[in-house]
């Protein structure tokens, strides 16, 4: 995303563009220095942007105005902005095109709307993995599942979802993020709806890839459109941190609808979300103004050579051959060659692809070409990693423990795992009040680990919670372990977004989103074969103990690690409103 800024100090670096109205802000904003000198005519580069001008302390403002064209080692990264102008000017066909943010001007009673639309659907994306922990058993009954095909019930989905969020990313930076939004909000009710009704397991299978890929595009179009809704960094943050809330909500809230759902029939559950989506879809319809991409200007033939449609597909096969590894090593076997090969060829696959980034040229690679420079990029991603392995490992073996060890039926295990959601939502709200629990992390995020492994300490030696031991060790250990995992949770979503430059803030919501799913497959994997330490069943909770300490392990490494290698002052300041058009 292209940015823009209408602070008027000049210590800013940056003035509006004269004669433009409030809302209206040009592609190459002019410099003014430090030293309140004239601002130099290099300024009007198009290879400049504003994150180059801005984002970095210290940065020598005269590399980010350099004109050799050359890519400079230094800087934090280069908008495709810079370069469409650039293109079209040596073309001839360059025009001047000053775009209108319409999202920051609307009334706040209509901005709140589309924000309760945006949270919505990162709610039901999330909630597509969560409420089918509960599920699967009822689903592969009624669709005549085999047992070692069930793991696809969730896995097709999830798959889906996880190998297209770079893709989907892209989309919404090259394409009017609007529309994006609601083809894949729209399209999740019509699919929901037809899945309630399928009787076939293997059209089930392909319907909810299908509606994956569809609740995927609507992630990094939302964090589009937020960011240009709320151009105060600081508002911007809190905005973001209820987006990831909605997602983390998710986790624990969709466990006791889909419960509920369960006393009829899991089809319910898909045909109640078609209900709350559809009034939501058509107020977004009609309460979203037209939103401008970040290539408007380019002709489509352009903006198809910019997906990077290669590096789409290395990157989907090597998602998919990870995951579908992962996936059957809980069926299979860590020993069985439907684990190590996926996984040898995904590593492999995963090299092809950063080398091929590497070598796009700027402007036409899926991700940016600095970003293992970004600031802090190392320790966000770690401590990302941790956090849907813990929720996953935690929610999943509970819910099935208290159904097939305990009998509990599926609403009541559901109670059982409420105060799950109680404490998400508690610890979420809480955020906006404190949002230094989301601004400051270096300190509170370690702390947030060490609440996590708490948790899963009291899990581990609950002993499955039965009877005196829920209250003991099951009830605190879900309120703590939550409380913790969703600072870390939030935090993570808003660091890494805001690490990336805004012209790429759609590309770092993906960029989580997939580190986020990537740790949950490699979790419930782990968590799958580490229940052979025990008697390999269910009911022995010598397993369930062993992945706990895995989890609450790692969680707790990660904050460590957190705390020694991330830095607060690395992070891009911004002073005065900064606007992504």
């Amino acid at each position: 995303m292209s940015a823009a800024t209408t602070a008027p100090n000049a210590q800013n670096g940056l003035s509006p563009v004269p004669g433009n109205g409030a809302n209206d802000f040009s592609r190459s904003p002019t410099f003014v220095s430090d030293e309140d000198v004239e601002a130099s005519p290099k300024a009007l580069d198009a290879n400049a942007t504003l994150t180059d001008l801005t984002a970095a302390n210290g940065i020598n403002k005269e590399k980010a105005l350099s004109t050799d064209g050359m890519e400079d080692e230094h800087l934090p990264a280069q908008s495709t902005m810079g370069k469409v102008e650039s293109e079209l000017e040596k073309a001839g066909t360059a025009h001047p095109h000053h775009h209108k943010n319409a999202l920051a001007s609307l009334n706040p009673k209509r901005k709140g709307v589309l924000l309760l639309c945006f949270c919505l659907s990162m709610f039901i994306d999330a909630a597509g993995v969560s409420a089918t922990f509960l599920m699967t058993a009822p689903i592969a009954e009624d669709l005549g599942v085999k047992t070692g095909d069930q793991a696809w019930i969730l896995g097709t989905y999830s798959l889906a979802f996880a190998a297209t969020l770079l893709f989907a990313g892209r989309l919404a930076d090259l394409y009017p993020p609007h529309r994006v939004y609601t083809i894949g909000f729209i399209g999740i009710a019509i699919f929901y709806l037809i899945i309630s009704f399928m009787e076939n397991q293997y059209a089930f299978f392909v319907l909810r890839a299908f509606s994956g890929l569809l609740a995927v595009l609507t992630i990094p179009s939302s964090i589009n459109m937020i960011i240009q809704m709320y151009p105060d960094p600081a508002e911007q943050a809190k905005k973001l941190a209820l987006f990831g809330m909605a997602g983390a909500l998710a986790n624990t809230i969709a466990l006791v609808l889909a419960g509920i759902f369960l006393l009829a029939n899991w089809r319910w559950y898909f045909r109640f979300i078609t209900i709350i989506i559809a009034p939501f879809a058509v107020l977004a319809w009609f309460l979203m103004p037209r939103t401008e991409a970040v290539a408007e200007d380019l002709p489509g033939a352009a903006k198809l050579k910019r997906m990077d449609l290669g590096g789409v597909l290395i990157l989907i096969a090597c998602l998919v051959l990870f995951i579908l590894g992962f996936t059957q090593a809980a069926v299979d076997g860590w020993d069985a060659p439907i684990f190590y090969v996926p996984l040898v060829v995904s590593v492999i696959l995963l090299g092809v692809f950063l080398v091929w980034e590497r070598f796009m040229p700027r402007g036409y690679s899926l991700l940016p070409h600095d970003m293992w420079r970004y600031p802090n990029i190392f320790p966000l991603i770690l401590q990302a990693s941790a956090i849907f392995m813990w929720f996953a490992c935690a929610q999943l073996r509970i819910a099935t423990y208290f159904q097939e060890a305990l009998h509990n039926s599926a609403i009541l295990t559901a109670v059982k795992l409420l105060p799950m959601g109680i404490t998400a939502l508690f610890v979420g709200t809480s955020t906006q009040a404190l949002p230094w629990l989301i601004t400051k992390p270096r300190f509170v995020q370690p702390v947030a680990s060490a609440l996590c492994f708490a948790g899963s300490m009291l899990f581990a030696f609950s002993k499955g919670g039965s009877g005196k031991d829920y209250w003991r060790y099951m009830f605190p250990g879900q309120i703590i372990g939550t409380a913790g995992g969703m600072i870390v949770f939030i935090g993570m979503n808003t660091s890494i977004i805001q690490a990336f430059p805004l012209e790429f803030a759609g590309v770092g919501g993906s960029f989580a989103n997939i580190i986020f799913q990537v740790g949950g497959v490699i979790g419930i994997s782990v968590q799958a074969g580490l229940i052979n330490t025990g008697n390999g069943t269910i009911e022995d909770w010598t397993g369930s103990k062993n992945s706990y300490f895995f989890t609450g392990a790692y969680i707790l490494f990660t904050g460590i690690v957190f705390v020694a290698w991330y830095r607060q002052s690395k992070m891009p300041k911004y002073e005065g409103p900064v606007v992504a058009a």
